[in-house]
């Protein structure tokens, strides 16, 4: 029995820098981002792999930060915020997908899916205060 779950994948990378191209091409890059519908899920490891998620509707501030040698290579990393509503344990924790291709591009895309899973819930401002 299959038990893998279908997710609707918005976005799936790995990071792209030199060294990242030269791992992934000998298939030895063990580092995925996703951004799905609902969840930015962060995977990474081989002898432990390790699967983070943070729900959409909990980020906040996506940016992309662009050096001038990612700039040559079309990369960038794309940051986000976790917002805990009042929770100190996390509270400022920031996410980084590092050295993603066309980092602009994801991170609209993870503007857009923040924006489209707070709309789904119905969460205001308000409730986040």
């Amino acid at each position: 029995m299959n038990n893998k779950v279908e997710l609707e994948l918005l976005w799936e990378g790995k990071p792209s820098g030199i060294w990242q191209r030269f791992l992934t091409t000998i298939h030895l890059n063990f580092t995925t981002y996703q951004i799905t519908k609902d969840e930015l899920i962060v995977t990474t490891g081989f002898f432990k792999k390790k699967t983070n998620t943070v729900e959409l509707y909990m980020l906040k501030d996506p940016d992309a930060i662009e050096s001038i040698y990612q700039r040559l290579l079309n990369i960038g990393t794309v940051s986000v915020v976790i917002d805990t509503m009042g929770s100190a344990s996390k509270a400022g924790t920031k996410i980084l997908l590092k050295n993603v291709q066309n980092p602009g591009t994801v991170r609209k895309i993870l503007r857009d899916a923040i924006e489209a899973d707070v709309m789904e819930r119905k969460i205001t401002y308000f409730d986040k205060v």
